[in-house]
């Protein structure tokens, strides 16, 4: 571009426009500028002016570029652009092209800013322990690994370097407002970068932030919002009144309706409403709605919180100390409450209130609920929820991320080898249990909880339909793929062997939404250490081939498991064990199956009718029912529910018919 000072007739004439500069030798106009198109403005310091004869459409009105009522310092102003109504000055900042910033107290970047940058959460544990530095290209599993790792120091110290370098190369002394950005009716804007084409709107106070964006995806922040020490990544939305303090808020996240937060990390299609969450670790999914929530001290993913759900993380003795652990897949009900330490399975839920410490991992899709003073849990109960059954289905159809990059790496799936590798040491947990508690007693004590004697044996054998219905099908999938391929049996077992090799192929972890081997872990953590990994970018590029490597660990997992519950290897599938694993996947499916057919029709039955039909007659109170609800018939869930059932027989007669062609 070639900019140009003016000459003394044009600077006659923005005078004459109210326009006022300390030195005009230190402003630089673009040779094509319409100086009409600056009224009242107050230049200082070094000022560059881009291209300004177009006009930009904000709110259903079409105004002309230029700046107007406005004092500007030491900025560099790209083509197009519109500054307006600005309460006291606009300083230090990079304005990209076809920016809009109208009626804003301020607008300043000081020389020393990092924008939210290198800043230090204290979430899980709000006594401290657990920093995490937040910056723009924090994933979920970059946060995992500085918060949850801290038995490791060199690992610590070293991941932390590769953090601070990392910032400190995206640090600048200059703010920058990218191009497309709209910034209308705010506060003071302090210390704040903003990216391309996001929506500034109303907001009451931003300082020492980031608002992450990209075009396909604008990140909003509107009305109220009161932010300090942040950064805000693409396709979020923050509004409402929220108030956040030291936080980091993920792609696609949501956060407003007067929600407050301080210490916390909410990381994608997280949501934040109405209540507070103070030192939380919010993985991918963590949704709390409700009034008189409140998250506090823990480690959360795929999480809905009830109303009220509440937990405590300090006993009054050595201060707020104390922490959580809802692995993937929990619910608090209304007016839960939590007393930590906690350590619940994945896909549990919780109603009442807890006044014990509950220590329960292994038992994943449990049922925890309180009975006066005391704390007792049906163990497997969710395996057959329909509400489980939604939650894995709805959870990638409710991916809001739009971007390009998508940066927390996901593994949806609610039977995985984590999920399923908790589910056999909960089998056998429970087996023993029963083999040693005398028939005499009602309940036994495990974890913290209450279980019913007579539910051990039973819990046991839910898991272990669900083991053998995941381990039947994977093999057969797999089986089946090959054998349609052509081969002969030999050649399609062959197959089936694993082409990943892992030393420990039980053990599994979930790094905040990415499940993957343990020893795909400490490998990561080996090559930190090691400096093989020696930069964020490094760290970043192995943790994404974890989870491009999912499918093969998944099948090593799969074969390992068939090796311990069939005492034989994979590699040794014959025809009649296969017909053996088909028909009691057939069976384990379709019972889970009817019994999950059977907890949705619960939804139907005479309980859920009580506030229909008022002063009706009771077929008036059914009609209004079934105009509000439907039936069981139209029910678009039980619907699905049937399509998948005769899917699962279509699939038991092809598979069935394929194998009859080895066996004859």
């Amino acid at each position: 571009m070639s900019y140009r000072c003016l000459d003394s007739r044009e600077i006659q004439q923005l005078s004459q426009q109210g326009c006022f500069s300390e030195d005009w030798n230190a402003v630089q106009f673009h040779e094509s500028c319409d100086l009409t198109r600056f009224h009242d403005v107050h230049f200082s310091g070094t000022v560059t002016v881009g291209r300004n004869r177009g006009m930009i459409e904000v709110e259903g009105i079409s105004k002309p570029c230029g700046l107007f009522h406005a004092h500007i310092h030491d900025c560099e102003i790209g083509d197009d652009v519109r500054i307006a109504s600005i309460g006291t000055v606009v300083s230090n900042y990079v304005i990209e092209s076809h920016v809009f910033v109208e009626n804003v107290s301020a607008l300043v970047a000081d020389t020393t800013a990092s924008f939210g940058n290198g800043v230090e959460l204290e979430p899980v544990n709000e006594g401290g322990g657990r920093g995490v530095t937040i910056f723009n290209d924090l994933t979920a599993q970059t946060a995992y690994l500085q918060a949850m790792l801290k038995h490791d120091d060199d690992f610590s110290e070293k991941m932390g370097a590769l953090i601070d370098a990392h910032v400190a190369s995206q640090t600048s002394g200059t703010g920058r407002i990218s191009s497309g950005v709209t910034i209308l009716h705010c506060g003071e804007i302090r210390n704040v970068n903003v990216g391309p084409s996001a929506i500034l709107h109303r907001a009451a106070r931003l300082e020492n932030g980031t608002v992450n964006s990209c075009p396909e995806h604008p990140t909003e922040v509107g009305p109220g919002v009161h932010a300090e020490s942040f950064v805000i990544s693409e396709g979020a939305t923050v509004d409402g009144a929220a108030i956040i303090d030291n936080v980091f808020v993920g792609q696609g996240a949501r956060i407003g309706k007067q929600f407050s937060a301080e210490n916390s990390l909410f990381f994608a299609n997280s949501e934040g409403f109405h209540g507070e969450a103070v030192a939380v670790f919010g993985g991918p999914y963590t949704v709390t709605h409700h009034k008189s929530t409140l998250l506090i001290a823990g480690l959360f993913s795929f999480y809905n919180a009830g109303s009220g759900s509440n937990q405590s993380n300090h006993m009054y003795k050595l201060g707020p100390v104390h922490q959580g652990v809802l692995e993937r897949g929990c619910k608090t009900g209304s007016f839960s409450y939590l007393l930590h330490e906690t350590h619940l399975g994945a896909f549990s839920v919780v109603l009442g209130k807890h006044l014990v410490n509950i220590n329960i991992p292994h038992l994943p899709f449990s049922y925890i609920y309180a009975e006066g003073n005391d704390t007792k849990m049906i163990p497997a109960m969710n395996i057959f929820s329909i509400g489980t059954v939604r939650d894995g289905e709805k959870w990638p159809q409710r991916d809001r991320r739009k971007c390009r990059h998508l940066r927390d790496l996901i593994i949806f799936e609610v039977f995985s080898p984590y999920t399923v590798e908790k589910m056999c040491s909960g089998r056998d947990a429970l087996q023993a249990l029963s083999a040693e508690t005398s028939k005499e007693k009602t309940f036994i004590n495990h974890g913290g909880v209450q279980i019913k004697r007579l539910m051990l044996r039973k819990g046991a054998k839910f898991y272990s339909m669900a083991i053998r219905r995941y381990l039947n099908l994977k093999v057969w999938e797999r089986l089946s793929s090959a054998l349609q391929s052509g081969g002969n049996w030999t050649d399609a077992v062959a197959s089936l062997v694993p082409a990943t090799d892992l030393d420990s192929p039980a053990l599994w972890t979930d790094i905040a939404g990415l499940l993957t081997p343990r020893q795909r872990m400490r490998s990561l953590l080996d090559a930190v250490k090691a400096g093989t990994i020696s930069s964020y970018q490094d760290a970043l590029a192995e943790l994404q081939r974890m989870h491009d490597q999912y499918g093969s660990d998944e099948w090593a997992y799969v074969c390992h498991l068939f090796s311990r519950e069939h005492g034989r290897s994979v590699s040794e599938l014959t025809c009649e064990l296969a017909g053996m694993l088909l028909e009691e996947w057939h069976e384990m499916a379709t019972s889970l199956h009817a019994m999950i057919l059977e907890d949705a029709k619960k939804e139907f039955g005479a309980q859920s009718r009580i506030g229909y039909g008022l002063d009706l007659t009771e077929d008036e109170a059914a009609a209004d029912f079934e105009s509000v609800r439907g039936t069981i018939e139209t029910n678009s869930v039980i619907n699905k529910l049937n399509a998948e059932r005769e899917a699962l027989e279509g699939q038991y007669v092809e598979w069935k018919t394929l194998l009859e062609k080895y066996t004859k």
